[in-house]
């Protein structure tokens, strides 16, 4: 039975069922009731159900597609850089016809640190340890300029989301905070202003685990096909993803970004 509705042997037999693992942040519609109405969008019109698995962190989103236990994902660029061998790419959403994206450090309007060189005894708020643009490329960045992340900040919290970060921020619980990049309308109303941007980072990737079959695999990418081609589909795909123009494939900026994360990594940057 599903949506209260018994499935005859026929539609039980085309229906794909498969897990999806992706962190919801909480903000761009990427919440449970979202999700869910582009899963039975998908049910109804493609025979696919989804059912969502939302791992407390990267690393445990990474570890879920490892074990299996997500068929399908939505990847940070970071997490994929990890599982590049694990994974097949579909594809990422482009984003207002964009398919990267820029980091920013953000202080609160009105304080001391307006620029790299004033980040001296700074309290830092991080978004993971695996987000590109909530500490892997800001801390990459950093250090190439010269500065030592590791001495330049009083201290170093990790909040989780990109939400929480800012929320820390605002709190007055940390000085600066990494996250994407924000409009200027979008800073003058949380009261902050950009410290310094970094970028371009490439957007999130969807991908489906490397062993799983061919027919649930042309399936899935069937279903965000359709999905992205249909109006009423386009509107539940933006919700959950902030955009709706599936580009198929992977984009050369994420090989670029691993290169440097692995340097980075074995230089001992995030030790």
């Amino acid at each position: 039975m599903i949506g209260g509705m018994t499935l005859t042997a026929s539609a039980a037999a085309r229906l794909v069922r498969l897990h999806f693992g992706l962190v919801a942040e909480g903000e761009n519609g990427k919440d449970g009731a979202s999700f869910d109405a582009l899963a039975s969008w998908m049910r109804e019109r493609d025979d696919v159900k989804i059912d969502r698995i939302s791992p407390a962190s990267y690393r445990a989103l990474a570890e879920s597609v490892r074990e299996g236990k997500s068929d399908v994902a939505w990847l940070p660029p970071v997490v994929y850089a990890w599982l590049a061998e694990a994974v097949t790419p579909l594809g990422c959403i482009a984003r207002g016809g964009s398919t990267s994206y820029a980091a920013a450090l953000l202080a609160r309007e009105g304080t001391k640190f307006g620029s790299v060189a004033e980040l001296a005894g700074a309290r830092a708020g991080w978004v993971d340890p695996w987000s590109a643009a909530g500490y892997v490329v800001p801390r990459i960045e950093l250090a190439q300029t010269g500065l030592d992340p590791g001495s330049t900040f009083a201290s170093e919290t990790f909040y989780g989301s990109h939400r929480e970060a800012l929320a820390a921020l605002a709190r007055g619980d940390c000085d600066i905070a990494a996250t994407y990049a924000r409009t200027k309308p979008e800073l003058d109303e949380l009261g902050m202003r950009t410290v310094a941007t970094f970028g371009a980072i490439p957007n999130d990737v969807l991908v489906v685990r490397r062993n799983l079959a061919p027919g649930p695999y042309e399936r899935i990418l069937a279903a965000f096909r359709h999905a992205c081609a249909d109006e009423a589909g386009r509107v539940l795909v933006r919700a959950v993803f902030g955009g709706d123009d599936l580009r198929e494939g992977i984009e050369p900026g994420h090989a670029a970004l691993r290169s440097a994360f692995e340097r980075a990594t074995a230089n001992g940057l995030f030790d």
